[in-house]
């Protein structure tokens, strides 16, 4: 049964005897429309709610179909299945096979992300795979990275990563190893020697920054020695969170980004 399409008759008819409705209040009538209509009596559903159909499968796999069917003709998957997939422990391995299945939609493929992230057991391993994969489409990356930025206690995880990331993934894992809480020496070293690469300098004096590691001040003041007036206001700014304070360089003559800021 396609639960959104009756959601969607609910709606139509809700707006055809609401005329004059503030655009700007859409979003929230709808939720509130679909609020209602989840624990109203359907016909088509033999009298039951939307909820309490929902709520009698017991099948996981029907559960994911079901919260999919909407991802799919490209909306959002249906709350009352998710909340049901949610909570139901059997269904994750449905999920997490969705979230690996490079055949399948990105789309469908980043909902299945989402629910998963809403599971009170995050697939941490699976996740960070998928993180560290080059074949890993955009928006499922992000939405994983997103999700993990708030995940505690997967330090160790990310660690036995360090040896074998490059490039682009470096960055990634800097950020999620600061976020993760974890301190040793060797990611110490890793966020530094990130100032040294090509356009990387702001990300990583703001990372170090919020890793709170004084040791860093030395190689941050070094560097704001040569660097152009953009560069040296993150340090400077890296600096003062750590304790430290800069010498305050008052020459800049022939720098373009400071002549842009004072007009000139």
């Amino acid at each position: 049964m396609n639960l959104e399409a009756l959601f969607e008759k609910e709606l139509r008819e809700y707006f055809s005897t609401h005329r004059g409705i503030d655009p700007d209040k859409l979003d929230d009538i709808a939720v509130s429309v679909y609020g209602q209509w989840a624990d109203k009596p359907c016909a088509e559903l033999e009298g039951k709610t939307p909820r309490a159909y929902v709520s009698e499968i017991d099948d996981p796999n029907a559960l994911i179909a079901g919260a999919m069917e909407s991802v799919e003709r490209g909306g959002e998957p249906s709350p009352l299945f998710a909340e049901r997939i949610i909570g139901m422990p059997s269904a994750l391995r449905g999920l997490i096979e969705i979230l690996s299945d490079a055949s399948k939609p990105e789309a469908v493929r980043t909902a299945a992300a989402q629910l998963l992230g809403r599971t009170e057991k995050l697939p941490i391993n699976e996740f960070t795979d998928l993180i560290f994969d080059p074949d890993t489409p955009t928006e499922l990356r992000e939405t994983l990275i997103d999700r993990l930025k708030y995940e505690k206690n997967i330090g160790s995880v990310l660690i036995e990563r360090m040896a074998e990331t490059d490039g682009e993934g470096r960055k990634i894992l800097a950020e999620l190893l600061v976020r993760s809480g974890e301190r040793n020496d060797g990611i110490l070293e890793m966020l530094l020697s990130l100032l040294d690469e090509r356009g990387a300098l702001p990300f990583a004096a703001q990372l170090l920054a919020e890793y709170g590691d004084s040791r860093a001040i030395e190689k941050l003041s070094e560097l704001a020695e040569t660097c152009d007036y953009a560069d040296y206001t993150e340090l400077r700014n890296a600096v003062e969170m750590l304790g430290g304070e800069l010498t305050l360089r008052l020459n800049w003559d022939g720098d373009r980004t400071y002549k842009i800021i004072k007009g000139e």
